[in-house]
């Protein structure tokens, strides 16, 4: 059965006197016996506070107020008289708010950090966050965490207007923490000659994975369905966390991929009609721009896919019959968004002189040649390792989802390009 957890949205709206006009946020499941208590408690973990010792308070959307004993039994006897609706005791009652309601939650009624708190819905926690946890965690978040005291360093009092000066060097400077450079890109050929689960960690530890998630995650589903389920264990860390990384990077395709493995993972039945397709022919249908017969066709029965000119009498004997119901026309991408691809990627280099270069070589006519040039003249080899993972990643991401958007996966599936 479905585990249906509560998935709410918490949203630090104030705090010390202050209004957040862009609210740091996070989204928290929740087990379905979860106390106001455990969940204030897991608010507070989540927004990194570390002096616990605080009075909380939540507000439901009738006036509903929920505290402790403590607090309920102090503003009973305030000045101001009895609260007027009944008094919750979060240690003894379960959280229960409707889908869609809206409730406030405050921490430290002294600084009034207060939070909106929005129930988004339901959900298994083993879709949503990978394991079933016992307590409420985490599984979404946006924005950066003020202190819990407005401290800026660790001897910040709150009167200084300036820093002072650093009593120590800065740790990454010290031989122990020194860093040897930029992380190397992911080397596809130790991933691809990895067969098991110790030399897939291996091969993916210590380098930079994100520009290569689809081609990552493409051979992990090959090597964990022949590898036997008592020697799973090791893959099934690295699929998981995989799969967190194509929900976080969420490019075209990365949501079909993840919903492979974690298919693959809980043992259940793949998402889509199984097709033989090979996905670098499917890629070099999406990338024929020919003026008189661009982009495919696909065989949904087959999973053949041939050139557009393929169905005119004027180039072969024998036209493919596109009116037959088992032919998909496959339109090419368009060059804006190749043209989209590098820019986005020239916005990611580090190195300000190369960025700028590629900036301006895709500015008007010729971008793409031009583009090409700055790589190969100004670029390092890591720099134009990384734009050929990325260009080949993001090509069998629209690729995939092409074919999700269709009820298609591909069974066929083809090993990913190795650059070096």
């Amino acid at each position: 059965m479905t585990r249906r957890w509560q998935i709410v949205r918490v949203e630090l709206v104030g705090g010390r006197g202050e209004r957040f006009d862009y609210p740091p946020g996070r989204v928290l499941i929740l087990p379905p016996a979860t106390t106001f208590d455990q969940r204030g408690l897991a608010i507070d973990n989540a927004f990194a506070r570390w002096d616990l010792s605080h009075l909380r308070t939540f507000t439901l959307a009738d006036d509903t107020r929920v505290c402790d004993e403590e607090l309920a039994d102090d503003l009973d006897s305030s000045p101001f008289g009895t609260i007027p609706r009944t008094m919750l005791l979060s240690a003894k009652v379960k959280a229960s708010v409707a889908t869609g309601e809206q409730f406030a939650y405050v921490f430290d009624l002294g600084d009034q950090w207060t939070h909106l708190c929005t129930v988004e819905g339901t959900g298994d926690p083993e879709t949503v966050y990978g394991i079933v946890p016992n307590l409420p965690v985490p599984v979404w978040g946006w924005g950066t965490i003020p202190d819990q005291y407005g401290r800026r360093w660790a001897d910040d009092t709150g009167d200084d207007d300036e820093a002072p000066e650093p009593r120590h060097p800065n740790p990454l400077t010290d031989p122990w923490l020194a860093t040897t450079g930029p992380t190397p890109v992911v080397d596809m050929g130790a991933v691809c000659a990895a067969t098991d689960g110790p030399a897939l960690i291996d091969a993916l530890t210590g380098v930079e994975l994100d520009s290569a998630l689809q081609q990552i995650g493409d051979h992990l589903l090959r090597t964990f369905a022949v590898t036997p389920s008592r020697q799973r264990g090791s893959l099934q860390s690295v699929m998981l966390s995989i799969r967190g990384r194509l929900m976080m990077r969420g490019w075209e395709g990365d949501e079909a991929l993840a919903e492979e493995l974690l298919a693959q993972l809980d043992g259940n039945h793949l998402p889509g009609r199984p097709v033989p397709v090979n996905l670098d022919d499917l890629d070099i249908a999406l990338s024929e721009h020919s003026a008189e017969y661009p982009g495919g066709y696909l065989n949904i029965a087959t999973g053949e896919v041939v050139p557009a000119f393929m169905a005119h009498g004027g180039y072969v004997d024998e036209p493919i019959d596109v009116e037959d119901d088992a032919w998909l026309y496959v339109e090419p991408v368009s060059s804006r968004t190749g043209w989209e691809d590098m820019e986005t990627f020239a916005e990611s280099v580090s190195d300000p002189t190369l960025r700028d270069l590629l900036t301006h070589a895709i500015a008007g006519k010729g971008a793409f040649r031009r583009f090409k040039d700055v790589l190969h003249q100004d670029a390092d080899d890591a720099t134009r390792t990384r734009w050929r993972l990325e260009e080949q990643d993001r090509s069998l991401g629209r690729a995939r989802a092409l074919l999700a958007s269709h009820g298609i996966r591909s069974v066929a599936r083809t090993g990913p390009t190795v650059v070096g």
